[in-house]
């Protein structure tokens, strides 16, 4: 009971936040931020096919092969697929392709009210890079990423945060970003994902 009422409680945190982002973002005309905040404390949860995936050199599958995250590398690559998925489900307005990188419905239409975003471009993953990537936590069930995401191209603009992702039967999937490292991630990494 108590994980499924933090489960509504993230969501409705992460609708909040999104709302704010989508607000917060820079549109043409205008000149007043150079770059764009992601978030303060976005909630996103993301998630990528399980199907064989070469990521820096390493094969990962669901199968015999550990899906464990090791190097900064790996994390790198998983989170750009996230977001490049994310991004380019709102510029094409495809929401099977958010659904892709998405676990909650609700995310899907966090998604929908983006659609009318204006994008300079179509992204490609190239667009989007990070930097100051550690590892604070990485096992078989969850990994956590403090990562500078930085955007160009399509969007500008960068964020920093913690990033919690969570292995399900899909593969590695996006559960929520934290905008501080002090925040309360770890109980992230602990609660059930059944629902």
């Amino acid at each position: 009971m108590f994980d499924r009422v933090r489960r509504v409680i993230a969501v409705l945190i992460a609708v909040g936040l999104a709302a704010g982002v989508y607000l917060a973002w820079p549109r043409d005309g205008d000149d007043s931020d150079d770059g764009v905040t992601l978030s303060s404390t976005t909630t996103t949860a993301v998630t990528v096919s399980t199907t064989t995936t070469t990521l820096a050199g390493t094969t990962t599958t669901t199968g015999a092969t550990s899906h464990v995250v090791t190097t900064v590398e790996e994390a790198e690559e998983i989170l750009r697929e996230l977001w490049f998925g994310w991004f380019e489900g709102i510029y094409n307005q495809d929401e099977e392709r958010i659904r892709e990188v998405v676990v909650l419905e609700e995310m899907v239409a966090q998604a929908r009210e983006s659609f009318d975003v204006e994008f300079n471009r179509a992204p490609v993953p190239n667009d989007i890079s990070f930097s100051e990537i550690e590892l604070l936590r990485s096992d078989k069930d969850c990994m956590a990423v403090w990562r500078v995401l930085t955007l160009s191209g399509f969007r500008d603009g960068s964020s920093s945060g913690v990033e919690i992702l969570r292995w399900t039967d899909r593969g590695w999937q996006s559960l929520v970003t934290w905008r501080f490292r002090s925040d309360l991630w770890e109980a992230d990494c602990d609660a059930s994902l059944s629902s």
